[in-house]
Protein backbone atom coordinates (compact mmCIF):
# COMPACT_ATOMS: atom_id res chain seq x y z
CA UNK A 1 0.00 0.00 0.00
CA UNK A 2 1.62 3.09 -1.30
CA UNK A 3 1.45 6.70 0.82
CA UNK A 4 -1.32 7.73 -1.14
CA UNK A 5 -3.69 4.75 -0.42
CA UNK A 6 -2.78 5.10 3.17
CA UNK A 7 -4.03 8.72 3.20
CA UNK A 8 -7.12 7.49 1.69
CA UNK A 9 -8.22 4.78 3.80
CA UNK A 10 -7.31 7.25 7.02
CA UNK A 11 -9.90 10.12 5.61
CA UNK A 12 -12.58 7.31 4.93
CA UNK A 13 -11.91 5.99 8.63
CA UNK A 14 -12.57 9.67 9.66
CA UNK A 15 -15.95 9.59 8.08
CA UNK A 16 -16.63 5.94 8.69
CA UNK A 17 -20.06 5.05 10.11
CA UNK A 18 -19.05 2.04 12.58
CA UNK A 19 -21.13 -0.95 13.28
CA UNK A 20 -22.16 -1.09 17.35
CA UNK A 21 -23.81 -3.28 19.46
CA UNK A 22 -24.99 -0.99 21.81
CA UNK A 23 -28.25 -0.34 23.21
CA UNK A 24 -30.50 2.65 22.25
CA UNK A 25 -31.90 1.96 26.20
CA UNK A 26 -28.14 3.22 27.43
CA UNK A 27 -28.61 6.81 25.31
CA UNK A 28 -32.29 6.81 26.87
CA UNK A 29 -31.32 6.47 30.54
CA UNK A 30 -27.98 8.65 29.95
CA UNK A 31 -29.95 11.88 28.64
CA UNK A 32 -32.97 10.71 31.32
CA UNK A 33 -30.10 10.67 34.56
CA UNK A 34 -29.37 14.36 33.23
CA UNK A 35 -33.11 15.55 32.39
CA UNK A 36 -33.93 14.41 36.13
CA UNK A 37 -31.95 16.16 37.55
CA UNK A 38 -31.85 19.20 35.74
CA UNK A 39 -35.79 18.78 36.26
CA UNK A 40 -35.25 18.89 40.23
CA UNK A 41 -33.20 21.66 39.52
CA UNK A 42 -35.46 23.66 38.04
CA UNK A 43 -38.08 23.06 40.53
CA UNK A 44 -36.18 24.90 42.73
CA UNK A 45 -35.46 27.62 40.03
CA UNK A 46 -31.46 26.86 40.34
CA UNK A 47 -30.58 25.41 36.54
CA UNK A 48 -26.93 26.81 37.46
CA UNK A 49 -26.67 24.28 40.37
CA UNK A 50 -28.29 21.58 38.30
CA UNK A 51 -24.94 21.74 35.78
CA UNK A 52 -22.97 20.82 38.46
CA UNK A 53 -24.76 17.67 39.52
CA UNK A 54 -25.03 16.59 36.24
CA UNK A 55 -21.19 16.26 36.31
CA UNK A 56 -21.93 13.49 38.65
CA UNK A 57 -24.30 11.70 36.24
CA UNK A 58 -21.88 11.24 33.76
CA UNK A 59 -21.08 8.00 35.60
CA UNK A 60 -23.61 6.59 34.23
CA UNK A 61 -21.26 6.41 30.83
CA UNK A 62 -19.26 3.08 32.21
CA UNK A 63 -21.85 0.91 32.77
CA UNK A 64 -21.00 -2.13 31.12
CA UNK A 65 -23.01 -4.87 29.31
CA UNK A 66 -22.22 -7.35 31.77
CA UNK A 67 -24.32 -9.00 34.94
CA UNK A 68 -26.65 -6.04 36.90
CA UNK A 69 -24.13 -6.87 39.90
CA UNK A 70 -20.99 -6.10 38.31
CA UNK A 71 -22.57 -2.64 36.84
CA UNK A 72 -23.74 -1.68 39.96
CA UNK A 73 -20.22 -2.20 41.48
CA UNK A 74 -18.03 -0.63 38.54
CA UNK A 75 -20.88 2.18 39.03
CA UNK A 76 -20.79 2.75 42.85
CA UNK A 77 -16.94 2.89 42.37
CA UNK A 78 -16.94 5.43 39.50
CA UNK A 79 -19.33 7.72 41.97
CA UNK A 80 -16.60 7.39 44.19
CA UNK A 81 -13.79 8.58 41.76
CA UNK A 82 -15.31 11.46 40.06
CA UNK A 83 -16.50 12.83 43.19
CA UNK A 84 -13.04 12.63 44.73
CA UNK A 85 -11.32 14.23 40.92
CA UNK A 86 -13.71 16.81 41.81
CA UNK A 87 -12.79 17.41 45.15
CA UNK A 88 -9.23 17.41 44.23
CA UNK A 89 -10.22 20.46 41.42
CA UNK A 90 -11.85 22.11 44.17
CA UNK A 91 -8.28 21.71 46.28
CA UNK A 92 -6.18 23.00 42.89
CA UNK A 93 -8.79 26.39 42.71
CA UNK A 94 -7.73 27.13 46.17
CA UNK A 95 -4.06 26.54 45.33
CA UNK A 96 -3.15 26.73 41.79
CA UNK A 97 0.58 26.25 41.64
CA UNK A 98 -0.95 22.60 42.68
CA UNK A 99 -3.01 22.24 39.90
CA UNK A 100 -0.89 20.26 37.08
CA UNK A 101 0.35 18.13 39.70
CA UNK A 102 -3.48 17.55 40.33
CA UNK A 103 -4.12 17.10 36.53
CA UNK A 104 -0.96 14.23 36.73
CA UNK A 105 -2.23 12.32 39.28
CA UNK A 106 -5.72 11.75 38.60
CA UNK A 107 -5.02 11.28 35.26
CA UNK A 108 -2.63 8.55 35.95
CA UNK A 109 -4.35 7.13 38.92
CA UNK A 110 -7.42 7.21 36.43
CA UNK A 111 -5.70 5.60 33.53
CA UNK A 112 -4.38 2.94 35.35
CA UNK A 113 -7.46 1.88 37.61
CA UNK A 114 -9.75 1.71 34.23
CA UNK A 115 -7.03 -0.26 32.19
CA UNK A 116 -6.69 -2.91 35.09
CA UNK A 117 -10.36 -3.10 35.16
CA UNK A 118 -10.61 -3.40 31.60
CA UNK A 119 -13.14 -0.47 31.53
CA UNK A 120 -13.50 0.33 28.07
CA UNK A 121 -15.18 4.10 26.72
CA UNK A 122 -14.84 6.54 28.13
CA UNK A 123 -12.20 5.31 29.86
CA UNK A 124 -10.34 8.02 32.65
CA UNK A 125 -11.65 10.87 30.30
CA UNK A 126 -14.40 11.97 32.74
CA UNK A 127 -12.86 11.68 35.62
CA UNK A 128 -9.91 14.09 34.69
CA UNK A 129 -12.85 16.15 33.16
CA UNK A 130 -14.35 16.44 36.67
CA UNK A 131 -11.11 17.35 38.13
CA UNK A 132 -10.64 20.08 35.72
CA UNK A 133 -13.88 21.19 35.87
CA UNK A 134 -13.44 21.69 39.36
CA UNK A 135 -10.58 24.04 39.10
CA UNK A 136 -12.22 26.27 37.12
CA UNK A 137 -16.01 26.46 38.11
CA UNK A 138 -15.91 29.60 40.52
CA UNK A 139 -16.64 28.67 44.19
CA UNK A 140 -15.89 29.92 47.40
CA UNK A 141 -14.40 27.79 50.23
CA UNK A 142 -17.12 28.17 52.35
CA UNK A 143 -19.22 26.24 49.38
CA UNK A 144 -16.97 23.39 48.89
CA UNK A 145 -18.91 21.05 50.79
CA UNK A 146 -22.07 22.12 49.07
CA UNK A 147 -20.50 21.91 45.54
CA UNK A 148 -18.88 18.22 46.25
CA UNK A 149 -22.71 17.13 47.39
CA UNK A 150 -24.20 18.63 44.27
CA UNK A 151 -22.43 16.08 42.36
CA UNK A 152 -22.26 13.14 44.70
CA UNK A 153 -26.17 13.95 44.03
CA UNK A 154 -25.36 13.36 40.56
CA UNK A 155 -23.79 10.42 41.15
CA UNK A 156 -27.46 8.78 43.20
CA UNK A 157 -29.41 9.94 40.27
CA UNK A 158 -26.96 8.16 38.20
CA UNK A 159 -26.67 4.94 39.94
CA UNK A 160 -30.60 4.63 40.35
CA UNK A 161 -30.94 5.00 36.73
CA UNK A 162 -28.22 2.24 36.09
CA UNK A 163 -30.19 -0.23 38.59
CA UNK A 164 -33.45 0.67 36.07
CA UNK A 165 -31.29 0.37 32.77
CA UNK A 166 -30.26 -2.94 34.03
CA UNK A 167 -33.35 -4.24 34.91
CA UNK A 168 -35.35 -3.15 31.57
CA UNK A 169 -32.67 -4.61 29.31
CA UNK A 170 -32.26 -8.09 30.79
CA UNK A 171 -35.77 -8.50 32.12
CA UNK A 172 -38.18 -6.48 29.67
CA UNK A 173 -36.09 -6.76 26.33
CA UNK A 174 -34.45 -9.97 27.03
CA UNK A 175 -30.69 -8.45 26.34
CA UNK A 176 -28.71 -11.23 28.35
CA UNK A 177 -25.21 -9.98 29.75
CA UNK A 178 -21.88 -10.18 28.81
CA UNK A 179 -19.26 -12.05 30.84
CA UNK A 180 -17.27 -10.10 33.41
CA UNK A 181 -13.84 -9.01 31.96
CA UNK A 182 -10.69 -10.49 33.79
CA UNK A 183 -9.00 -7.62 35.28
CA UNK A 184 -5.20 -6.91 34.93
CA UNK A 185 -3.89 -8.76 31.92
CA UNK A 186 -2.72 -5.81 30.15
CA UNK A 187 0.66 -6.13 31.26
CA UNK A 188 3.36 -3.46 32.64
CA UNK A 189 3.61 -1.37 29.77
CA UNK A 190 -0.22 -0.51 29.46
CA UNK A 191 -1.08 -0.39 33.04
CA UNK A 192 1.58 1.51 34.30
CA UNK A 193 3.58 3.06 31.30
CA UNK A 194 1.07 4.63 29.19
CA UNK A 195 -0.84 6.37 31.92
CA UNK A 196 2.20 8.28 33.21
CA UNK A 197 3.09 9.37 29.66
CA UNK A 198 -1.14 9.99 28.74
CA UNK A 199 -1.12 12.23 32.59
CA UNK A 200 2.32 14.29 31.68
CA UNK A 201 0.64 15.14 28.63
CA UNK A 202 -2.33 16.56 29.84
CA UNK A 203 -0.51 18.09 32.92
CA UNK A 204 1.69 19.99 30.14
CA UNK A 205 -1.27 21.04 28.29
CA UNK A 206 -2.79 22.82 31.19
CA UNK A 207 0.52 24.34 32.10
CA UNK A 208 0.90 25.40 28.66
CA UNK A 209 -2.29 27.15 28.39
CA UNK A 210 -1.35 29.06 31.68
CA UNK A 211 1.41 30.03 29.96
CA UNK A 212 -0.64 31.40 27.15
CA UNK A 213 -2.83 32.83 29.81
CA UNK A 214 -6.09 31.55 27.36
CA UNK A 215 -9.64 33.19 28.52
CA UNK A 216 -11.09 29.32 29.31
CA UNK A 217 -7.85 27.28 28.90
CA UNK A 218 -9.54 24.27 30.71
CA UNK A 219 -10.69 23.01 27.39
CA UNK A 220 -7.01 22.64 26.13
CA UNK A 221 -6.73 19.82 28.82
CA UNK A 222 -9.86 18.19 28.03
CA UNK A 223 -9.64 17.93 25.00
CA UNK A 224 -5.97 15.83 25.20
CA UNK A 225 -7.24 14.12 27.81
CA UNK A 226 -10.22 12.87 25.02
CA UNK A 227 -7.96 12.78 22.47
CA UNK A 228 -5.12 10.09 24.56
CA UNK A 229 -8.35 7.79 25.24
CA UNK A 230 -7.62 6.03 22.02
CA UNK A 231 -5.37 2.76 22.04
CA UNK A 232 -3.47 2.92 18.96
CA UNK A 233 -1.15 5.83 17.55
CA UNK A 234 -3.66 4.86 14.49
CA UNK A 235 -6.83 5.68 16.62
CA UNK A 236 -5.31 8.85 18.44
CA UNK A 237 -4.78 10.58 15.30
CA UNK A 238 -8.20 9.56 13.92
CA UNK A 239 -9.55 10.87 16.56
CA UNK A 240 -7.91 13.75 16.68
CA UNK A 241 -9.25 14.65 13.27
CA UNK A 242 -13.03 13.83 14.11
CA UNK A 243 -12.24 15.76 17.01
CA UNK A 244 -11.48 18.79 15.67
CA UNK A 245 -13.87 18.55 12.40
CA UNK A 246 -16.65 17.40 15.15
CA UNK A 247 -15.84 20.60 16.73
CA UNK A 248 -15.86 22.69 14.02
CA UNK A 249 -19.75 21.45 13.45
CA UNK A 250 -20.82 21.61 17.10
CA UNK A 251 -19.61 25.11 17.51
CA UNK A 252 -21.43 26.06 15.18
CA UNK A 253 -24.51 24.77 16.17
CA UNK A 254 -23.35 25.61 19.89
CA UNK A 255 -23.19 29.36 18.62
CA UNK A 256 -26.60 29.08 17.36
CA UNK A 257 -28.23 27.63 20.58
CA UNK A 258 -26.39 30.09 22.58
CA UNK A 259 -28.55 33.14 21.12
CA UNK A 260 -31.32 31.68 23.09
CA UNK A 261 -32.45 32.16 26.81
CA UNK A 262 -34.32 28.51 27.60
CA UNK A 263 -36.58 28.12 30.30
CA UNK A 264 -35.42 25.83 33.05
CA UNK A 265 -37.41 22.82 31.97
CA UNK A 266 -36.62 23.59 28.04
CA UNK A 267 -33.40 23.55 29.04
CA UNK A 268 -33.66 20.32 30.85
CA UNK A 269 -35.19 18.42 27.82
CA UNK A 270 -32.50 19.97 25.58
CA UNK A 271 -29.32 18.85 27.60
CA UNK A 272 -31.21 15.47 27.76
CA UNK A 273 -31.36 15.47 23.71
CA UNK A 274 -27.95 16.48 23.41
CA UNK A 275 -26.68 13.42 25.47
CA UNK A 276 -29.17 10.93 24.13
CA UNK A 277 -27.51 12.07 20.43
CA UNK A 278 -24.24 12.03 21.46
CA UNK A 279 -24.21 8.67 23.55
CA UNK A 280 -26.46 7.10 20.09
CA UNK A 281 -23.75 8.05 17.84
CA UNK A 282 -20.23 8.53 19.81
CA UNK A 283 -19.46 4.57 18.87
CA UNK A 284 -20.06 4.76 15.45
CA UNK A 285 -18.77 7.97 14.16
CA UNK A 286 -17.10 10.53 17.19
CA UNK A 287 -17.21 13.20 14.84
CA UNK A 288 -21.18 13.73 14.50
CA UNK A 289 -20.86 12.63 18.58
CA UNK A 290 -19.09 16.24 19.26
CA UNK A 291 -21.40 17.80 17.32
CA UNK A 292 -23.95 17.06 20.32
CA UNK A 293 -21.30 16.61 22.38
CA UNK A 294 -19.78 20.13 22.01
CA UNK A 295 -22.85 22.00 23.04
CA UNK A 296 -23.82 19.58 25.69
CA UNK A 297 -20.38 20.45 27.16
CA UNK A 298 -20.50 23.96 26.50
CA UNK A 299 -23.09 24.48 28.70
CA UNK A 300 -21.78 22.60 31.39
CA UNK A 301 -17.98 24.77 31.55
CA UNK A 302 -20.38 27.99 31.27
CA UNK A 303 -22.35 27.11 34.58
CA UNK A 304 -20.38 30.21 35.90
CA UNK A 305 -22.29 32.42 33.40
CA UNK A 306 -25.23 30.67 33.21
CA UNK A 307 -27.73 31.87 30.16
CA UNK A 308 -25.94 35.33 30.21
CA UNK A 309 -23.07 33.97 27.56
CA UNK A 310 -21.01 35.99 25.05
CA UNK A 311 -21.20 33.51 21.94
CA UNK A 312 -18.59 35.29 20.06
CA UNK A 313 -15.96 34.78 23.09
CA UNK A 314 -16.68 31.16 23.83
CA UNK A 315 -16.86 29.88 20.66
CA UNK A 316 -13.00 31.64 18.93
CA UNK A 317 -11.89 30.33 22.94
CA UNK A 318 -13.10 26.93 22.47
CA UNK A 319 -11.88 26.10 18.65
CA UNK A 320 -8.66 27.40 19.92
CA UNK A 321 -8.36 25.69 22.94
CA UNK A 322 -9.24 22.61 21.16
CA UNK A 323 -7.15 22.59 18.67
CA UNK A 324 -4.35 23.34 20.81
CA UNK A 325 -5.74 20.69 23.05
CA UNK A 326 -5.70 17.96 20.23
CA UNK A 327 -2.49 18.69 18.93
CA UNK A 328 -1.32 18.27 22.61
CA UNK A 329 -2.78 14.84 22.57
CA UNK A 330 -1.18 13.60 19.08
CA UNK A 331 2.34 14.45 20.36
CA UNK A 332 1.46 12.49 23.64
CA UNK A 333 -0.06 9.41 21.44
CA UNK A 334 3.04 9.48 19.33
CA UNK A 335 5.60 9.54 22.35
CA UNK A 336 3.47 6.87 23.81
CA UNK A 337 3.84 5.00 21.21
CA UNK A 338 7.59 5.70 20.60
CA UNK A 339 9.13 1.85 21.25
CA UNK A 340 12.69 3.37 22.26
CA UNK A 341 11.36 5.58 25.21
CA UNK A 342 8.77 3.19 26.11
CA UNK A 343 11.65 0.35 26.41
CA UNK A 344 13.60 3.19 28.83
CA UNK A 345 10.92 3.92 30.14
CA UNK A 346 9.74 0.16 31.19
CA UNK A 347 13.89 -0.61 32.12
CA UNK A 348 13.72 2.26 34.83
CA UNK A 349 10.12 2.02 36.34
CA UNK A 350 10.47 -1.52 36.65
CA UNK A 351 13.31 -1.49 38.55
CA UNK A 352 11.63 1.51 41.44
CA UNK A 353 8.46 -0.42 41.10
CA UNK A 354 9.81 -3.65 41.69
CA UNK A 355 12.41 -2.39 44.47
CA UNK A 356 9.84 -0.03 45.64
CA UNK A 357 7.86 -3.70 46.17
CA UNK A 358 10.46 -5.33 47.68
CA UNK A 359 11.81 -7.60 44.86
CA UNK A 360 14.70 -8.37 43.74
Amino acid sequence: MNFLQKIQENIKLIFTWNPSDRLWQMPFFAGLSVAIVLFIAAFFNRPDLGLVAIIGTNIFLYVPDTPIHHKMILCMASAFGIVASFTLGLIGQAFPALIPFIVFLVTMIGAQVVRYFSIGAPGFFFFTFAMILGTYIPFEVKDYPFAIGLVALGTMVANVMVLLYSLSVIYLFKHPPKPTPKIGEFGFGVIIIDPIIIAFFVSASMIFQNFLELERGYWVGVSCAAILTAVTFKQIWIKQTQRILGTILGVSFAYFLLHFSFSPIQFALLMMTLMFFAELTTVRNYALAMVFLTPYSTYLAEVASFMNYDPDLIIKARILDITIGSLFGLLGGAVMHWRPLRKMLERILRKIVFRWAGED
